[in-house]
């Protein structure tokens, strides 16, 4: 794409934003996938400065982004769906991904909301959203989205399903977390209004729910460079510091503003204990993954599906758990971006339902 290394792509402190861009959308039908990763890189950075890069969050049926318009909705609907279902299911991305981590590898047409929609009789959609920005700040917009879509859908919501993939879970806890509160306006909304009381199930696949070890990883390689004083040390550890805060939240599984308002970024311990975000009329569904056949090997025990160790994806912590009586299933050899479209997990979440 010639052209495209504008100022919107001029990351301070990465300045091939734009490069990168161009590369990865010169590959036929990857510019979504392209500024999907740059957004995980950047995100944070392309939000605040206002840039065309910036993914809006939107809530799509297929390929289509749907205005939460009680006029234009309907039309849009009708184009776009099967069936307008009382019962809603929303997919929410990772990291770096848009919606189309779902499709089967070898059926593009085919997705968890695909089979979903075929078997429970529901309307399934999915979420786009900048990766990059605080989750407690995509949480908090995911919250207001959904309470608009239940105020705007056709007929009366019923059900409301969440399924989060790895990020996106988090994302997730944070909108059920932010959609109990005070809302909008500093204004309680009573009970029966809040969307929150229909939400019914929760799937969390590959969940950095207490942390992701990788990043982890990369805070103490960042604060082991800056140690050493040789230029070329700290240029590196300066583009590992240049990550977005979305990235810097999975350390610790951040879905709130107090995990990261006023606190030092670099911090080698959670400044707050690990707080449950449970609705209580919600059951809840827990997927992890692992690179080995043994979910004991040692190596799984270290990185679990990549990127998420079973203990994380669990929600289990020093400071209790965080999913008391959830169902869990583990799935050796399925690996953390496998998670979001593998059949087998399908058949688990299928059974569960």
């Amino acid at each position: 794409m010639a052209g495209v290394e504008t100022s919107d792509t001029r990351v301070p402190g990465s300045p091939s934003a734009g490069a990168v861009l161009r590369l990865l959308a010169a590959l036929p039908g990857r510019r979504d996938d392209a500024v999907a990763i740059l957004n995980g890189l950047f995100g944070d950075s392309f939000d605040e400065r206002g840039s065309r890069f910036a993914t809006p969050m939107t809530i799509r049926a297929g390929d289509t982004a749907l205005p939460l318009d009680r006029h234009l909705l309907p039309d849009l609907l009708a184009g776009a769906v099967a069936n307008v279902s009382p019962r809603i299911c929303v997919l929410v991305h990772g990291l770096m991904s848009t919606e189309s981590i779902w499709r089967f590898s070898n059926e593009a047409s085919t997705t968890y909301g695909s089979l979903l929609a075929a078997d429970h009789d529901l309307t399934v959609l999915s979420l786009r959203y900048n990766t990059g920005r605080h989750i407690s700040v995509n949480g908090r917009e995911l919250a207001h989205l959904l309470r608009q879509l239940v105020r705007v859908w056709p007929v009366r919501v019923r059900e409301i399903n969440l399924i989060g993939h790895s990020m996106g879970g988090l994302v997730v806890r944070s909108a059920c977390h932010y959609g109990r509160r005070m809302w909008p306006f500093g204004r309680r909304l009573p009970v029966g209004r809040r969307w929150t009381g229909k939400v019914r199930r929760l799937v969390l696949i590959g969940v950095p729910n207490t942390g992701a070890g990788l990043e982890a990883f990369v805070n103490s390689a960042s604060a082991a460079l800056w140690s050493v004083p040789v230029p070329a040390t700290r240029l590196v550890s300066l583009g590992l510091d240049r990550r977005s805060a979305g990235i810097k939240d999975l350390r610790f599984g951040a879905i709130v503003d107090d995990d990261w308002i006023e606190q030092d970024p670099g911090a080698r311990h959670r400044p707050h204990p690990h707080r449950p975000v449970r609705l209580r009329r919600a059951d809840h569904l827990v997927i992890s993954g692992s690179v080995t056949t043994d979910h004991e090997h040692p190596v799984a025990r270290l990185i679990g599906d990549a990127l998420v160790t079973p203990t994380s994806a669990a929600g289990l912590s020093p400071d209790g758990e965080l999913f008391p009586g959830a169902a869990r299933h583990l799935f050796p050899k399925v690996t953390h971006n496998a998670l979001a479209h593998h059949p087998d997990v399908y058949e688990a979440i299928a059974d569960w339902w």
